[in-house]
């Protein structure tokens, strides 16, 4: 009867040994998937455009977006003053 107990004992200790063994090897790729996702850089979902520089003021648009400054010289042309302006 003895033997039995330790038996039993032994067992339901080696059980237990290796569910939390186990439980701790898969945290342990969950937390490493984690960091490998965290580590990638991440896509911005919004469009971009490199800068441009006006040749005469100097000042620094966005080639979609250029507009007339009001000096004389700029090269962008002024909306007509009947001209809706245009939205993104």
């Amino acid at each position: 009867m003895g033997l039995l107990w330790l038996i039993l004992i032994l067992g339901l200790g080696a059980l237990a040994y290796f569910a939390i063994k186990g439980r701790i090897v898969r945290l342990r790729e969950e937390i490493e998937q984690q960091l490998r996702k965290a580590s990638q850089p991440r896509r911005s979902s919004l469009p971009s455009e490199d800068m441009v520089k006006c040749p005469q003021c100097g000042t620094y648009s966005a080639p979609s977006q250029t507009k007339n400054c009001g000096k004389p010289e700029c090269p962008y042309k002024k909306p007509a003053l009947n001209e809706a302006p245009r939205s993104p």
